[in-house]
């Protein structure tokens, strides 16, 4: 399990917790993101806002944001569904 924060660009993963309040966390939720759900990281640079994608959208997310999203890093099968670790 690492921070979303910490995802290389292309990587796979399933939020395992959010450790955060609930007006952030509900914030995320009207995103699509809550515990269980998969994304991927489309971009991550030094610094500045991580995109990642969630059932097709795309989102912005700050730094501050991503190191309060823990995901559980996923391999990617031939099917293209993703696997937990």
């Amino acid at each position: 399990m690492k921070m979303l924060a910490d995802m290389k660009p292309m990587e796979k993963g399933t939020v395992h917790l959010i450790d955060t309040g609930m007006r952030l966390y509900n914030r995320l939720a009207s995103m699509g993101i809550s515990d269980g759900t998969e994304l991927k990281v489309v971009l991550n640079k030094k610094n500045g806002p991580i995109v990642i994608d969630v059932d097709g959208s795309r989102f912005a997310i700050g730094r501050g944001m991503a190191g309060k999203i823990f995901v559980n890093e996923c391999e990617v099968e031939k099917d293209q569904n993703c696997r937990c670790r």
